[in-house]
């Protein structure tokens, strides 16, 4: 089970990475100025991250249902519940969304950065 700190711990641990707040005030990770991640909460306060996925978002959805899923408010990002992350699965979904959103010249200054 993911938390937002975990959230944190994966990507601070990512190039030119740092922590900001969205327009209205929740947590958020940037690289180079622009948005990766980001805390929502439902209305009981359940945590929520929104990032942004390499890979096919429907994808995402259609294999774990329980865990992501997509609106059309927000048309580029996905979203899910942190509670039902492993560690594993967190860091790759932070740092793909990292490798989508951070400039290709910060992603290829760092050709290391793993995929997962």
């Amino acid at each position: 089970m993911a938390t937002w700190d975990d959230v944190g711990r994966v990507a601070l641990g990512l190039p030119e990475v740092a922590a900001g707040k969205a327009h209205e005030g929740s947590p958020a990770y940037d690289v180079a100025g622009k948005q990766f991640a980001r805390l929502r909460w439902d209305d009981e306060g359940r945590e929520i991250l929104q990032f942004w996925s390499g890979e096919s978002r429907e994808a995402l959805v259609q294999g774990r249902p329980d865990a992501y899923w997509i609106t059309k408010a927000f048309p580029a990002a996905v979203f899910a519940w942190l509670d039902q992350l492993d560690d594993g699965e967190l860091r790759e979904i932070i740092t793909d969304s990292w490798r989508v959103r951070a400039p290709k010249r910060v992603v290829k200054a760092h050709p290391g950065e793993p995929a997962s």
